[in-house]
């Protein structure tokens, strides 16, 4: 919902500067990490992280990054995105205690955290 408002301003705003005869100006395009910044946060060790780009048409899902090994708690850790295209995938994690997955857009934000 933020996403559509904030979309309806910058469209406003175009129109208006079009309506004064100033030049148009474009926001610059959202350009993907090259990595992906991990931080554990939580009392546990995290098992497993990937990063997975939907299945389009007859493309099955991709995983475009991964930790190769387990995060300790307190733990930093980076890795490369590979083969992904546009911003938004969906992360998949798994801990001792809990397995869950998440959308996160790489383009605006590739430092993910995890706290209790």
């Amino acid at each position: 919902m933020k996403l559509r408002l904030a979309m309806s301003g910058v469209i406003a705003a175009v129109g208006v500067l079009q309506a004064d005869g100033a030049t148009k100006t474009r926001p610059a395009p959202s350009k993907l990490a090259q990595a992906v910044s991990l931080e554990n946060q939580r009392l546990v060790p995290l098992k497993s992280f990937e990063i997975v780009m939907a299945a389009r048409d007859r493309t099955p899902e991709t995983i475009v990054g991964k930790i190769d090994e387990p995060l300790a708690a307190g733990g930093h850790a980076q890795f490369p995105i590979t083969g992904a295209k546009g911003c938004r995938f969906e992360a998949r994690w798994a801990f001792d205690d809990a397995k869950d997955s998440g959308d996160v857009d790489l383009c605006n934000d590739a430092h993910i955290v995890f706290a209790d």
